[in-house]
């Protein structure tokens, strides 16, 4: 909220020079011991602003009454710094594994559609028909964005007015895909893909805040009972070794329901030998990190527990 001083606005939380961001954090018990305050100023200044890092606070308790109320627990500024670069390798590692879900995804449904004798066009046709009036509004307002697109403009001109359902899965998003997945499963009586359009929905979320660059870690802490897990992810969980008390906490957490979905899905759907050595490696060096850094944090509960389960998954699902 802003009030108004003299005519002008002054707003609750003003933007601060990077010398008061350090002062500020300094009041709330931050420490600059194992980074000092003038590799912090470079850092803030250079690397990342102050909102994106400082996210991480959230992850380590506060001080209860006494002359330091309010004040994090063994916070230094180092550790926010750790955080962070760990919240990148894992953006940068998920994002290409939503990438190949959706692949797969889609290839598999043309495979289905190809056995199971469909001519690719009517099934877009009874697609498009079942859509409420609003939807198949959207829809046609998302493809025909795309008449003047560089990349899939032409496409959308060849195929506007009959439109297979190998050039669908090229132009739409990939929300409407998902929809189209579901459909497909319906129309086929297939129960397991009905439920993959539950866990690519998940996928979508992650990949969205990746996109983004929205930061993930610093949501791993809390718990939700009312979040509900897939049957078949529980069940792959509890094959992996994580108890079913493990599994009602950090399932609760939606990061980490969300994470540990799409590394369920893109282990069971992915099939090329290439794509998964690739997903690998990049889960062999985030994991690496993570183990340097949950080492570094093993005082912090919610940084421990949450690494070690998606440290636990990336051993047992690739």
């Amino acid at each position: 909220m802003a009030a108004t001083t003299n005519g002008s606005l002054v707003w609750e939380k003003p933007l601060l020079s990077i010398d008061e961001q350090i002062e500020h954090l300094k009041r709330k018990g931050v420490r600059f011991d194992l980074c000092s305050e003038d590799d912090a100023r470079t850092y803030l200044s250079d690397k990342t602003y102050y909102f994106k890092v400082v996210s991480y606070r959230s992850l380590f308790q506060k001080r209860i009454g006494g002359g330091h109320d309010g004040e994090y627990v063994d916070l230094d500024f180092a550790y926010l710094k750790e955080l962070a670069s760990i919240d990148q390798q894992l953006r940068y590692t998920l994002i290409p594994m939503t990438l190949d879900v959706e692949h797969f995804a889609k290839t598999k449904v043309m495979h289905e559609a190809t056995i199971r004798g469909e001519d690719g066009y009517s099934i877009v046709a009874d697609y498009k028909a079942g859509l409420a009036p609003q939807d198949l509004k959207r829809r046609k307002s998302e493809l025909s964005m795309l008449k003047r697109d560089v990349y899939c403009g032409d496409l959308y001109q060849k195929y506007q007015r009959e439109m297979p359902a190998w050039a669908l899965l090229e132009l739409v998003s990939f929300g409407t895909f998902i929809d189209f997945y579901l459909f497909c499963g319906r129309r086929w009586e297939d129960g397991k893909m009905t439920e993959e359009h539950y866990l690519l929905r998940q996928t979508k979320a992650v990949r969205n805040a990746c996109a983004h660059s929205s930061n993930v870690v610093n949501g791993f802490v809390g718990s939700d009972s009312r979040i509900v897990t897939s049957e078949s992810v529980s069940q792959a969980l509890s094959r992996a070794g994580i108890s079913r008390r493990a599994r009602k906490v950090r399932m609760g957490n939606a990061r980490l329901q969300q994470i540990a979905t799409l590394l369920y899905l893109h282990s069971s759907i992915v099939t090329g030998t290439t794509t998964r050595a690739a997903a690998l490696s990049r889960l062999d060096s985030l994991e690496s990190s993570m183990m340097r850094v949950r080492l570094e944090l093993d005082f912090n509960d919610a940084v421990r527990s949450s690494f070690d389960f998606l440290m636990k998954l990336f051993d047992n699902w690739f």
